[in-house]
């Protein structure tokens, strides 16, 4: 019994480990582009209500 349970959680495990390189691989493949708007005060230009 316990050498099936093994081979189970052998088999699930490199599945897991799979997913994860697979997954952080394409994490580093993604290019982060800057805002525009990051150095201003983060609101967004011309949107802003009025107070009464």
């Amino acid at each position: 019994m316990a050498v099936t349970r093994l081979k189970r959680k052998e088999r699930v495990n490199k599945v897991v480990a799979k997913q994860r390189t697979a997954y952080l691989k394409l994490l580093n493949k993604k290019v982060m582009v800057k805002s525009p708007y990051k150095d201003e005060s983060g609101i967004i230009l011309d949107s802003i209500p009025e107070i009464n």
